[in-house]
Protein backbone atom coordinates (compact mmCIF):
# COMPACT_ATOMS: atom_id res chain seq x y z
CA UNK A 1 0.00 0.00 0.00
CA UNK A 2 1.10 3.76 -0.64
CA UNK A 3 2.86 5.38 2.33
CA UNK A 4 0.56 7.54 4.67
CA UNK A 5 3.17 10.13 4.02
CA UNK A 6 2.39 10.56 0.10
CA UNK A 7 -1.25 9.41 -0.24
CA UNK A 8 -1.95 13.16 2.08
CA UNK A 9 -0.32 15.61 -1.10
CA UNK A 10 -3.25 17.71 -1.41
CA UNK A 11 -3.88 19.35 -5.06
CA UNK A 12 -3.43 22.78 -3.30
CA UNK A 13 0.08 21.54 -2.47
CA UNK A 14 0.63 20.43 -5.92
CA UNK A 15 0.09 23.68 -7.23
CA UNK A 16 2.27 25.64 -4.92
CA UNK A 17 4.89 23.45 -5.39
CA UNK A 18 5.00 23.72 -9.07
CA UNK A 19 4.29 27.65 -8.91
CA UNK A 20 8.04 27.35 -6.48
CA UNK A 21 9.47 25.48 -9.25
CA UNK A 22 8.31 27.93 -12.28
CA UNK A 23 9.55 30.96 -9.70
CA UNK A 24 13.14 29.40 -9.52
CA UNK A 25 13.08 28.47 -13.04
CA UNK A 26 12.80 32.29 -13.89
CA UNK A 27 15.38 33.37 -11.64
CA UNK A 28 17.28 30.38 -13.70
CA UNK A 29 16.90 32.00 -16.78
CA UNK A 30 17.95 35.23 -16.19
CA UNK A 31 21.64 34.88 -17.34
CA UNK A 32 20.54 33.32 -20.40
CA UNK A 33 18.34 36.17 -21.11
CA UNK A 34 20.93 38.76 -19.76
CA UNK A 35 23.26 37.03 -22.00
CA UNK A 36 21.31 36.90 -25.42
CA UNK A 37 20.08 40.70 -25.27
CA UNK A 38 23.05 42.18 -24.86
CA UNK A 39 25.64 40.63 -26.42
CA UNK A 40 28.05 43.88 -27.70
CA UNK A 41 29.31 44.58 -31.03
CA UNK A 42 30.14 41.42 -33.31
CA UNK A 43 29.86 38.82 -30.29
CA UNK A 44 26.83 36.18 -30.65
CA UNK A 45 26.27 34.61 -27.31
CA UNK A 46 26.68 30.71 -27.65
CA UNK A 47 23.75 29.68 -25.18
CA UNK A 48 25.98 28.54 -22.65
CA UNK A 49 27.21 30.45 -19.04
CA UNK A 50 29.76 27.88 -17.96
CA UNK A 51 32.02 24.87 -18.95
CA UNK A 52 32.49 25.59 -22.78
CA UNK A 53 34.57 22.96 -23.38
CA UNK A 54 31.85 19.90 -21.90
CA UNK A 55 28.96 21.97 -23.12
CA UNK A 56 30.46 21.52 -26.66
CA UNK A 57 30.48 17.86 -26.26
CA UNK A 58 27.20 17.82 -25.54
CA UNK A 59 25.88 19.74 -28.64
CA UNK A 60 28.38 17.51 -30.30
CA UNK A 61 26.28 14.50 -29.46
CA UNK A 62 22.76 16.38 -30.19
CA UNK A 63 24.37 17.16 -34.27
CA UNK A 64 24.93 13.85 -34.64
CA UNK A 65 21.47 13.07 -33.54
CA UNK A 66 20.03 15.94 -35.41
CA UNK A 67 22.08 14.44 -38.81
CA UNK A 68 19.95 11.17 -37.82
CA UNK A 69 22.67 8.92 -35.61
CA UNK A 70 22.00 6.72 -33.09
CA UNK A 71 25.40 6.32 -32.36
CA UNK A 72 28.23 8.55 -31.34
CA UNK A 73 31.74 8.85 -33.52
CA UNK A 74 33.69 11.04 -31.20
CA UNK A 75 34.53 14.29 -33.79
CA UNK A 76 36.93 15.37 -31.27
CA UNK A 77 39.75 12.86 -32.29
CA UNK A 78 41.29 11.42 -35.42
CA UNK A 79 41.52 8.07 -34.53
CA UNK A 80 38.95 6.07 -37.03
CA UNK A 81 36.58 3.76 -34.12
CA UNK A 82 33.53 2.21 -34.28
CA UNK A 83 30.37 4.32 -33.42
CA UNK A 84 28.79 3.16 -30.27
CA UNK A 85 25.30 4.27 -28.26
CA UNK A 86 27.03 6.96 -25.77
CA UNK A 87 25.92 10.22 -24.83
CA UNK A 88 22.17 8.78 -25.82
CA UNK A 89 20.22 11.79 -23.92
CA UNK A 90 21.90 14.37 -26.71
CA UNK A 91 21.48 12.22 -29.53
CA UNK A 92 17.60 11.86 -28.73
CA UNK A 93 17.27 15.35 -28.27
CA UNK A 94 19.42 16.05 -31.61
CA UNK A 95 16.56 13.93 -33.19
CA UNK A 96 13.99 15.66 -31.55
CA UNK A 97 15.53 19.13 -32.39
CA UNK A 98 15.47 17.73 -36.56
CA UNK A 99 11.59 16.78 -35.90
CA UNK A 100 10.62 19.98 -34.09
CA UNK A 101 12.46 22.08 -36.58
CA UNK A 102 14.34 23.64 -33.91
CA UNK A 103 17.87 24.89 -33.96
CA UNK A 104 20.18 22.76 -31.32
CA UNK A 105 20.71 25.66 -28.97
CA UNK A 106 16.64 26.16 -28.45
CA UNK A 107 16.37 22.43 -28.51
CA UNK A 108 19.15 22.46 -25.47
CA UNK A 109 17.16 25.20 -23.41
CA UNK A 110 14.08 23.70 -24.15
CA UNK A 111 15.20 20.54 -22.60
CA UNK A 112 16.52 22.29 -19.21
CA UNK A 113 13.43 23.59 -18.60
CA UNK A 114 11.71 20.51 -18.93
CA UNK A 115 13.97 19.04 -16.67
CA UNK A 116 14.08 21.40 -14.52
CA UNK A 117 10.37 21.71 -13.57
CA UNK A 118 10.59 17.85 -13.76
CA UNK A 119 13.48 17.70 -11.44
CA UNK A 120 11.55 19.81 -9.14
CA UNK A 121 8.45 18.63 -8.73
CA UNK A 122 9.98 14.88 -8.44
CA UNK A 123 11.94 16.55 -5.21
CA UNK A 124 8.86 17.72 -3.48
CA UNK A 125 6.99 14.69 -4.25
CA UNK A 126 10.34 12.94 -2.84
CA UNK A 127 10.31 15.17 0.17
CA UNK A 128 6.63 14.49 0.91
CA UNK A 129 7.12 10.84 1.25
CA UNK A 130 9.34 11.74 4.53
CA UNK A 131 7.71 14.47 6.11
CA UNK A 132 4.24 14.82 6.46
CA UNK A 133 3.83 18.04 8.22
CA UNK A 134 3.26 20.67 5.74
CA UNK A 135 5.81 23.41 7.25
CA UNK A 136 8.46 20.65 7.41
CA UNK A 137 7.66 20.15 4.08
CA UNK A 138 7.82 23.62 2.49
CA UNK A 139 10.87 24.22 4.39
CA UNK A 140 12.94 20.95 3.18
CA UNK A 141 11.33 21.75 -0.41
CA UNK A 142 12.48 25.24 -0.71
CA UNK A 143 16.04 24.34 1.44
CA UNK A 144 16.54 21.29 -1.63
CA UNK A 145 15.81 24.30 -4.07
CA UNK A 146 18.27 27.03 -3.05
CA UNK A 147 20.85 25.53 -0.17
CA UNK A 148 24.09 25.34 -0.75
CA UNK A 149 27.30 25.58 1.45
CA UNK A 150 29.43 28.11 2.98
CA UNK A 151 31.30 28.38 -0.10
CA UNK A 152 31.03 31.90 0.09
CA UNK A 153 32.95 32.15 3.76
CA UNK A 154 36.42 31.59 1.62
CA UNK A 155 35.72 34.25 -1.02
CA UNK A 156 35.68 36.72 2.28
CA UNK A 157 38.77 34.66 3.61
CA UNK A 158 40.64 35.77 0.57
CA UNK A 159 40.83 31.82 0.13
CA UNK A 160 39.20 31.11 -2.91
CA UNK A 161 41.88 28.16 -3.69
CA UNK A 162 41.62 26.85 -0.30
CA UNK A 163 43.60 23.70 -0.09
CA UNK A 164 44.09 23.97 -4.19
CA UNK A 165 40.51 23.64 -5.19
CA UNK A 166 37.77 25.47 -5.44
CA UNK A 167 34.66 25.67 -3.04
CA UNK A 168 31.78 23.39 -4.20
CA UNK A 169 29.86 25.68 -4.42
CA UNK A 170 30.76 27.65 -7.40
CA UNK A 171 32.17 24.15 -8.96
CA UNK A 172 30.41 21.95 -8.82
CA UNK A 173 26.75 21.83 -10.98
CA UNK A 174 25.76 18.59 -9.64
CA UNK A 175 26.40 19.64 -5.80
CA UNK A 176 23.30 21.41 -5.07
CA UNK A 177 20.06 21.82 -6.54
CA UNK A 178 20.05 25.55 -7.97
CA UNK A 179 23.04 25.10 -9.78
CA UNK A 180 22.28 22.49 -11.43
CA UNK A 181 19.19 23.92 -12.29
CA UNK A 182 21.22 26.78 -14.24
CA UNK A 183 23.52 24.24 -15.85
CA UNK A 184 23.01 21.44 -18.24
CA UNK A 185 19.99 19.52 -18.56
CA UNK A 186 21.12 16.41 -18.74
CA UNK A 187 22.79 16.86 -15.10
CA UNK A 188 18.88 18.25 -13.86
CA UNK A 189 17.03 14.95 -15.69
CA UNK A 190 19.86 12.26 -13.97
CA UNK A 191 18.77 13.79 -10.85
CA UNK A 192 14.99 13.83 -11.19
CA UNK A 193 16.39 10.15 -12.14
CA UNK A 194 17.83 9.06 -9.05
CA UNK A 195 15.28 10.82 -6.43
CA UNK A 196 12.43 8.71 -9.12
CA UNK A 197 14.31 5.21 -8.68
CA UNK A 198 15.31 5.67 -5.33
CA UNK A 199 11.02 6.84 -4.28
CA UNK A 200 10.12 3.77 -6.73
CA UNK A 201 12.13 1.34 -5.00
CA UNK A 202 11.49 2.69 -1.56
CA UNK A 203 7.87 2.32 -2.44
CA UNK A 204 8.49 -1.53 -3.72
CA UNK A 205 9.98 -2.51 -0.47
CA UNK A 206 7.12 -0.80 1.30
CA UNK A 207 4.35 -2.01 -0.83
CA UNK A 208 5.57 -5.58 -2.08
CA UNK A 209 4.30 -4.27 -5.18
CA UNK A 210 6.52 -5.83 -8.54
CA UNK A 211 4.91 -3.42 -10.94
CA UNK A 212 6.25 -0.35 -8.66
CA UNK A 213 9.80 -2.05 -8.82
CA UNK A 214 9.50 -2.72 -12.45
CA UNK A 215 8.66 1.26 -12.51
CA UNK A 216 12.66 1.61 -10.61
CA UNK A 217 13.73 -0.51 -13.50
CA UNK A 218 12.55 2.46 -16.02
CA UNK A 219 13.97 5.52 -14.20
CA UNK A 220 17.30 3.43 -14.13
CA UNK A 221 17.14 2.73 -17.54
CA UNK A 222 16.93 6.04 -18.89
CA UNK A 223 19.71 6.99 -15.90
CA UNK A 224 21.80 4.37 -17.30
CA UNK A 225 21.13 6.42 -21.04
CA UNK A 226 21.52 10.05 -19.43
CA UNK A 227 24.34 9.48 -17.03
CA UNK A 228 25.65 5.35 -16.85
CA UNK A 229 28.04 5.66 -14.06
CA UNK A 230 25.00 7.26 -11.24
CA UNK A 231 24.02 3.61 -11.49
CA UNK A 232 26.63 2.95 -9.01
CA UNK A 233 25.10 5.19 -6.25
CA UNK A 234 21.60 3.62 -7.19
CA UNK A 235 23.49 0.28 -6.27
CA UNK A 236 25.34 1.64 -3.48
CA UNK A 237 22.14 3.49 -1.50
CA UNK A 238 19.80 0.41 -2.36
CA UNK A 239 22.94 -1.76 -0.71
CA UNK A 240 23.46 0.23 2.36
CA UNK A 241 19.39 -0.19 2.74
CA UNK A 242 18.99 -3.84 2.10
CA UNK A 243 22.09 -4.49 4.03
CA UNK A 244 20.92 -2.70 7.22
CA UNK A 245 18.03 -4.16 7.21
CA UNK A 246 19.68 -7.53 7.05
CA UNK A 247 21.59 -7.14 10.02
CA UNK A 248 18.29 -5.63 11.69
CA UNK A 249 16.28 -8.33 10.95
CA UNK A 250 19.29 -10.98 11.17
CA UNK A 251 17.53 -12.62 8.12
CA UNK A 252 17.00 -12.09 3.94
CA UNK A 253 14.06 -10.72 3.25
CA UNK A 254 13.81 -12.43 -0.22
CA UNK A 255 10.44 -10.51 -1.61
CA UNK A 256 12.58 -7.09 -1.01
CA UNK A 257 15.62 -8.88 -2.53
CA UNK A 258 13.13 -9.84 -5.69
CA UNK A 259 12.04 -6.37 -5.83
CA UNK A 260 15.55 -4.78 -5.83
CA UNK A 261 16.85 -7.51 -8.41
CA UNK A 262 13.58 -6.55 -10.61
CA UNK A 263 14.68 -3.04 -10.72
CA UNK A 264 18.09 -3.79 -12.29
CA UNK A 265 17.04 -6.29 -15.04
CA UNK A 266 15.52 -3.32 -17.47
CA UNK A 267 19.63 -1.26 -17.05
CA UNK A 268 21.53 -4.40 -16.71
CA UNK A 269 21.65 -5.12 -20.46
CA UNK A 270 22.80 -1.52 -21.66
CA UNK A 271 25.52 -1.33 -18.74
CA UNK A 272 26.72 -4.90 -20.33
CA UNK A 273 26.98 -3.07 -23.28
CA UNK A 274 28.80 0.25 -22.26
CA UNK A 275 31.06 -2.35 -20.07
CA UNK A 276 31.76 -4.56 -23.90
CA UNK A 277 32.22 -0.96 -25.61
CA UNK A 278 35.05 -0.09 -22.97
CA UNK A 279 36.69 -3.72 -23.58
CA UNK A 280 36.41 -3.40 -27.64
CA UNK A 281 36.75 0.17 -28.69
CA UNK A 282 40.21 1.56 -27.55
CA UNK A 283 39.43 5.13 -28.57
CA UNK A 284 36.47 4.97 -26.31
CA UNK A 285 38.51 3.30 -23.61
CA UNK A 286 40.83 5.99 -23.96
CA UNK A 287 38.29 8.96 -23.61
CA UNK A 288 36.67 6.90 -20.60
CA UNK A 289 40.39 6.75 -19.17
CA UNK A 290 40.86 10.45 -19.76
CA UNK A 291 37.30 11.44 -18.29
CA UNK A 292 38.98 12.19 -14.74
CA UNK A 293 37.16 14.11 -12.43
CA UNK A 294 38.26 13.31 -8.80
CA UNK A 295 36.68 14.77 -5.58
CA UNK A 296 38.46 18.02 -3.80
CA UNK A 297 39.73 17.53 -0.38
CA UNK A 298 37.41 16.10 1.99
CA UNK A 299 37.33 19.85 3.89
CA UNK A 300 35.85 21.51 0.93
CA UNK A 301 32.73 18.49 1.38
CA UNK A 302 32.33 19.68 5.12
CA UNK A 303 32.37 23.73 4.14
CA UNK A 304 29.50 22.44 1.65
CA UNK A 305 27.37 20.31 3.56
CA UNK A 306 28.70 20.62 7.01
CA UNK A 307 25.51 22.61 8.47
CA UNK A 308 23.28 20.75 6.91
CA UNK A 309 24.65 17.54 7.80
CA UNK A 310 25.12 18.67 11.41
CA UNK A 311 21.36 19.69 11.66
CA UNK A 312 20.62 16.46 9.91
CA UNK A 313 22.31 14.35 12.83
CA UNK A 314 19.80 15.99 15.19
CA UNK A 315 17.21 14.04 13.25
CA UNK A 316 18.92 11.16 14.98
CA UNK A 317 17.23 12.34 18.39
CA UNK A 318 13.76 11.44 17.08
CA UNK A 319 14.47 7.75 15.98
CA UNK A 320 12.26 7.66 12.79
CA UNK A 321 13.09 4.53 10.83
CA UNK A 322 12.01 6.03 7.62
CA UNK A 323 15.31 8.29 7.93
CA UNK A 324 17.21 5.83 8.17
CA UNK A 325 16.64 5.43 3.94
CA UNK A 326 17.97 8.91 3.80
CA UNK A 327 21.17 8.18 5.64
CA UNK A 328 22.26 5.07 3.26
CA UNK A 329 22.17 7.50 0.43
CA UNK A 330 24.45 10.08 2.37
CA UNK A 331 26.67 7.55 3.76
CA UNK A 332 26.49 5.60 -0.51
CA UNK A 333 27.71 9.13 -1.75
CA UNK A 334 30.51 9.85 1.29
CA UNK A 335 31.83 6.43 0.19
CA UNK A 336 31.66 6.63 -3.89
CA UNK A 337 33.41 10.36 -3.80
CA UNK A 338 36.57 8.88 -2.55
CA UNK A 339 35.96 5.38 -4.36
CA UNK A 340 38.50 4.69 -7.02
CA UNK A 341 36.33 5.29 -10.04
CA UNK A 342 37.09 8.10 -12.58
CA UNK A 343 33.42 10.26 -11.69
CA UNK A 344 34.52 10.61 -7.96
CA UNK A 345 33.05 14.08 -7.49
CA UNK A 346 29.69 13.20 -9.57
CA UNK A 347 28.35 10.52 -7.10
CA UNK A 348 27.61 13.77 -4.38
CA UNK A 349 24.65 14.61 -7.22
CA UNK A 350 21.34 14.74 -5.82
CA UNK A 351 22.62 14.54 -2.05
CA UNK A 352 21.17 17.68 -1.15
CA UNK A 353 17.48 16.40 -1.22
CA UNK A 354 18.13 13.71 1.20
CA UNK A 355 20.39 16.20 3.49
CA UNK A 356 17.52 18.91 3.07
CA UNK A 357 15.10 16.48 4.87
CA UNK A 358 17.32 15.68 7.01
CA UNK A 359 18.55 19.10 8.52
CA UNK A 360 14.43 19.81 8.29
CA UNK A 361 13.79 17.24 10.82
CA UNK A 362 16.71 18.21 12.95
CA UNK A 363 15.59 22.18 12.33
CA UNK A 364 11.82 22.01 13.15
CA UNK A 365 11.93 19.01 15.22
CA UNK A 366 14.64 18.93 17.58
CA UNK A 367 16.14 22.26 17.64
CA UNK A 368 13.14 24.73 17.04
CA UNK A 369 11.79 22.93 20.03
CA UNK A 370 14.53 23.52 22.81
CA UNK A 371 15.10 27.00 21.15
CA UNK A 372 11.29 27.61 22.12
CA UNK A 373 11.91 26.70 25.53
CA UNK A 374 15.00 29.12 26.23
CA UNK A 375 14.64 32.14 28.41
CA UNK A 376 15.22 34.54 26.12
CA UNK A 377 13.08 32.89 23.50
CA UNK A 378 9.78 32.74 25.41
CA UNK A 379 10.16 36.59 26.72
CA UNK A 380 10.52 37.74 22.95
CA UNK A 381 7.06 35.52 22.42
CA UNK A 382 5.90 37.19 25.35
CA UNK A 383 5.82 40.81 23.73
CA UNK A 384 2.93 41.91 22.16
CA UNK A 385 4.36 42.52 18.44
CA UNK A 386 5.75 38.15 18.52
CA UNK A 387 4.69 35.09 18.73
CA UNK A 388 5.73 31.51 19.02
CA UNK A 389 5.25 31.04 15.67
CA UNK A 390 6.59 34.17 14.69
CA UNK A 391 9.51 33.31 15.83
CA UNK A 392 9.95 30.35 14.45
CA UNK A 393 9.49 31.19 11.14
CA UNK A 394 12.05 34.14 11.28
CA UNK A 395 14.43 30.88 12.67
CA UNK A 396 13.41 29.00 9.92
CA UNK A 397 13.81 31.74 7.38
CA UNK A 398 17.37 32.66 8.71
CA UNK A 399 18.47 29.68 8.02
CA UNK A 400 17.53 29.45 4.62
CA UNK A 401 18.57 32.71 4.04
CA UNK A 402 21.94 31.61 5.18
CA UNK A 403 21.81 28.44 3.09
CA UNK A 404 20.84 30.03 -0.20
CA UNK A 405 23.73 32.78 0.11
CA UNK A 406 26.42 30.92 -2.15
CA UNK A 407 23.23 30.15 -4.95
CA UNK A 408 22.74 33.87 -4.99
CA UNK A 409 26.65 34.53 -5.65
CA UNK A 410 26.26 31.91 -8.36
CA UNK A 411 23.18 33.65 -10.50
CA UNK A 412 24.82 37.54 -9.28
CA UNK A 413 28.03 35.72 -10.96
CA UNK A 414 26.82 33.97 -14.27
CA UNK A 415 24.45 37.45 -14.61
CA UNK A 416 27.54 40.06 -14.64
CA UNK A 417 29.51 37.30 -16.86
CA UNK A 418 27.06 37.16 -19.13
CA UNK A 419 25.76 40.95 -19.23
CA UNK A 420 29.45 42.55 -18.89
CA UNK A 421 32.14 40.22 -18.67
CA UNK A 422 30.97 38.13 -22.27
CA UNK A 423 33.96 36.42 -22.34
CA UNK A 424 35.41 34.12 -25.15
CA UNK A 425 34.34 31.11 -25.65
CA UNK A 426 30.84 31.92 -24.03
CA UNK A 427 30.76 34.50 -26.48
CA UNK A 428 32.44 34.03 -30.13
CA UNK A 429 32.58 36.43 -32.98
CA UNK A 430 29.88 36.13 -35.49
CA UNK A 431 32.29 35.97 -38.05
CA UNK A 432 34.11 32.51 -36.28
CA UNK A 433 30.40 30.90 -36.22
CA UNK A 434 30.09 32.30 -40.29
CA UNK A 435 32.94 30.12 -40.56
CA UNK A 436 31.80 27.17 -38.81
CA UNK A 437 28.66 27.74 -40.88
CA UNK A 438 30.56 27.06 -44.17
CA UNK A 439 32.26 24.55 -42.94
CA UNK A 440 28.92 23.03 -42.09
CA UNK A 441 27.82 23.79 -45.22
CA UNK A 442 31.00 22.69 -47.42
CA UNK A 443 32.72 19.75 -45.71
CA UNK A 444 31.98 16.48 -45.17
CA UNK A 445 31.88 15.32 -41.28
CA UNK A 446 34.63 13.00 -42.12
CA UNK A 447 36.94 15.73 -43.43
CA UNK A 448 39.72 16.83 -40.43
CA UNK A 449 40.32 20.36 -39.02
CA UNK A 450 43.34 21.53 -37.18
CA UNK A 451 42.56 25.03 -35.27
CA UNK A 452 43.70 26.24 -31.61
CA UNK A 453 41.81 24.11 -28.15
CA UNK A 454 38.94 26.64 -28.26
CA UNK A 455 38.51 26.55 -32.46
CA UNK A 456 38.53 22.37 -32.43
CA UNK A 457 35.88 22.94 -29.39
CA UNK A 458 33.37 24.69 -31.40
CA UNK A 459 33.91 23.06 -34.91
CA UNK A 460 33.29 19.57 -33.44
CA UNK A 461 30.10 20.44 -32.11
CA UNK A 462 28.78 22.76 -34.89
CA UNK A 463 30.17 21.63 -38.20
CA UNK A 464 30.10 18.21 -36.91
CA UNK A 465 34.04 17.69 -38.24
CA UNK A 466 36.58 15.82 -36.54
CA UNK A 467 39.03 18.03 -35.33
CA UNK A 468 42.91 17.11 -33.95
CA UNK A 469 42.37 19.13 -30.66
CA UNK A 470 39.33 20.17 -29.18
CA UNK A 471 38.25 18.06 -25.39
CA UNK A 472 40.48 17.34 -22.51
CA UNK A 473 38.51 13.90 -22.08
CA UNK A 474 37.46 13.13 -25.71
CA UNK A 475 40.57 13.55 -28.01
CA UNK A 476 43.19 11.07 -27.42
CA UNK A 477 46.33 11.69 -25.86
CA UNK A 478 45.07 14.96 -26.17
CA UNK A 479 48.42 16.93 -23.98
CA UNK A 480 50.82 15.58 -26.69
CA UNK A 481 48.57 17.04 -29.61
CA UNK A 482 48.29 20.39 -27.59
CA UNK A 483 52.00 20.37 -27.89
CA UNK A 484 51.67 19.72 -31.72
CA UNK A 485 48.79 21.85 -32.33
CA UNK A 486 50.87 24.59 -30.53
CA UNK A 487 54.14 23.65 -32.70
CA UNK A 488 52.38 23.41 -35.87
CA UNK A 489 51.42 27.62 -35.34
CA UNK A 490 54.16 28.49 -33.85
CA UNK A 491 57.93 26.97 -34.32
CA UNK A 492 56.99 24.08 -36.63
CA UNK A 493 59.08 23.76 -39.79
CA UNK A 494 57.07 23.86 -43.24
CA UNK A 495 58.47 19.89 -43.55
CA UNK A 496 57.45 18.96 -39.83
CA UNK A 497 53.95 21.10 -40.88
CA UNK A 498 53.34 18.92 -43.64
CA UNK A 499 54.11 15.95 -42.24
CA UNK A 500 51.68 16.74 -39.11
CA UNK A 501 49.02 17.35 -41.96
CA UNK A 502 49.33 14.21 -43.55
CA UNK A 503 49.62 12.44 -40.05
CA UNK A 504 46.27 13.17 -39.10
CA UNK A 505 44.69 13.45 -42.38
CA UNK A 506 43.78 17.46 -41.78
CA UNK A 507 41.72 18.07 -45.01
CA UNK A 508 41.36 22.31 -43.35
CA UNK A 509 43.56 25.00 -41.24
CA UNK A 510 41.80 26.82 -39.93
CA UNK A 511 43.51 30.36 -39.39
CA UNK A 512 41.83 33.05 -36.32
CA UNK A 513 42.49 34.92 -33.79
CA UNK A 514 43.58 32.28 -31.53
CA UNK A 515 45.99 30.79 -33.97
CA UNK A 516 47.45 33.86 -34.20
CA UNK A 517 48.38 34.36 -31.25
CA UNK A 518 49.84 31.06 -31.16
CA UNK A 519 53.05 31.96 -33.55
CA UNK A 520 54.16 33.57 -36.79
CA UNK A 521 52.60 31.11 -39.03
CA UNK A 522 51.14 32.58 -42.10
CA UNK A 523 48.75 29.77 -44.09
CA UNK A 524 48.71 31.86 -46.90
CA UNK A 525 52.51 31.70 -47.61
CA UNK A 526 51.90 27.92 -47.58
CA UNK A 527 52.07 26.48 -51.13
CA UNK A 528 50.38 22.87 -49.60
CA UNK A 529 47.34 25.29 -48.32
CA UNK A 530 44.61 26.89 -50.85
CA UNK A 531 42.12 29.80 -48.81
CA UNK A 532 38.54 28.29 -49.44
CA UNK A 533 36.87 30.64 -46.80
CA UNK A 534 37.56 34.48 -45.19
CA UNK A 535 36.16 36.84 -43.32
CA UNK A 536 37.22 39.84 -40.86
CA UNK A 537 38.09 37.13 -38.00
CA UNK A 538 38.47 33.86 -39.50
CA UNK A 539 39.91 31.69 -42.54
CA UNK A 540 39.46 28.49 -43.34
CA UNK A 541 42.41 26.81 -46.31
CA UNK A 542 42.55 23.31 -47.79
CA UNK A 543 45.33 21.19 -47.46
CA UNK A 544 46.53 19.77 -51.17
CA UNK A 545 49.19 17.76 -51.57
CA UNK A 546 50.10 16.75 -54.72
Amino acid sequence: MTPASESSITRREWLIALAIALATLTLTLLPYWLGDQFARGDRQFTGVIMNPEDSQSYFAKMLEGYDGNWLYTIPFTTEDHAPAFVGGFYLALGHLARVLGLSLEAMWHLARVAADVLLFLVTFGFIAAFLREPRARWTAYLLALFGSGLGWLLFLLDQPYWLGAFPVDFKMPEAHLFFTALTFPHVAFGTALILASLWLSRRAIISGDWRIALGAGAANLLLAIVYPFLIYLIVATLGLAWLYRLIRSRRVRWRETILLAISFLLPAPLVLYYAVTLATNPVMRAWDAQAVTPSPPLPHYVVAYGVMVALGLLSLARRRAELTFLWMWVLAAALLVYAPLNAQRRFVEGVQVPLAILATVGLVEVALPHFAQTRAFRWLAARPRYSTAGLERLVIAMVLLLMGLSNAYVLASTSVTASIEQPYPLFRSRDEIAAVGWLRANSARSDTVIGAYETGNYVAAHAGNRVVLGHWAETVDWERKFEEVESFYSTATDDARRQLLARYGVRYVWWGARERGLGGFDPARAEYLRRVFANDQAQVYRAEFP
